[in-house]
């Protein structure tokens, strides 16, 4: 019987300051589950085998970016925005969560309430590293009424600066296509104060591909594809380098899939990129910087 595919209630794959990110859910058992035993979903998927397709998860949970358009019957054509889809009995519903970079573990629960700030330090000799640091009594990582500071000295090198502010996260990618990895950059919420556009110029981002790896107890890379097939493209230091236009980050100029596998984290790589405040001081401003980071995918 031919499996029917529905169109997905998000187009994209967002990640906003509260570090939330957004695409489609399975459960961890499809990951490994396929028609049969010798071959992982993406090596039996009529579609994704005719017409190639990118699979996105994070080790839990997975969607599939198809080059196939099933609304026309056509494909999409080369440099276009591939087709995000669910709802099918083998790739479920729902979102795919960022993991903390070297594991499984989702990396949307360190999010700042109304009420919390970013930890902010003193440093005593002038170097920009925070020496004393408020005692975090919750041990949230944010600034919030239960936290102290015990006394210190001024001299002339004292300086107020913040703690590190930057996240490191990832996701994993698949694929029986070569494709462009895009990523955009959106301010969210009025522009005042803090929260202005450029203030995106102080975000920075790095990003890079790990082949191999075991995170958790999940083991990937061994069956993609090895040699010099990813490049960089661009400059991209900050999110002001991507603010307001899809801008290709990477290219892939083969499939991640090698071959067969019953595993599909073994055909995977992973995506890592760190982004986060650099030299923060109070000349910039005081309030809430939101924003989104948006990732998709490109047929090539």
């Amino acid at each position: 019987m031919k499996r029917q595919r529905y169109p997905a209630a998000l187009r994209a794959m967002k990640i906003r300051r509260s570090n939330s990110l957004h695409v489609l859910v399975a459960g961890w058992t499809l990951l490994g589950l396929a028609p049969t035993a010798s071959a992982s979903w993406l090596d039996s998927d009529f579609y994704c085998r005719t017409y190639g397709c990118v699979v996105v998860h994070d080790g839990f949970t997975f969607d599939v970016y198809d080059n196939y358009v099933f609304a026309t019957g056509g494909t999409v054509p080369v440099g276009g925005r591939m087709i995000p889809w669910t709802g099918n009995p083998f790739e479920g519903s729902g979102g795919v969560n960022p993991v903390l970079t070297g594991s499984r573990t989702e990396g949307l629960h360190a999010v700042p309430l109304q009420d919390q700030s970013v930890l902010l330090g003193f440093d005593t000799n002038g170097d920009g590293i925070p020496d004393r640091l408020p005692i975090d009594a919750n041990s949230n990582g944010f600034l919030d009424a239960g936290d102290s500071l015990d006394p210190f000295a001024l001299s002339l090198d004292s300086n107020l600066v913040a703690a590190d502010t930057s996240a490191q996260r990832s996701f994993y990618l698949s694929s029986r296509t070569d494709f462009y990895l895009t990523a955009e950059a959106r301010l969210l919420g009025p522009t005042s104060g803090l929260n202005a556009p450029g203030q995106l110029n102080n975000i920075g981002l790095q990003y890079g591909v790990t082949r191999r790896g075991n995170d958790d107890g999940m083991a990937f890379g061994a069956n993609s594809r090895n040699g010099n097939y990813i490049r960089e493209l661009g400059a991209i230091d900050d999110l002001g380098d991507i603010l307001g236009t899809p801008t290709r980050i990477l290219e892939f100029r083969n499939s991640i899939r090698r071959r067969d596998a019953v595993s599909l984290p073994s055909q995977s790589v992973r995506f890592d990129y760190v982004y986060g405040f650099g030299n923060y001081d109070l000349s910039m401003g005081e309030g809430h910087l939101q924003y989104e980071i948006e990732f998709d995918f490109y047929n090539r």
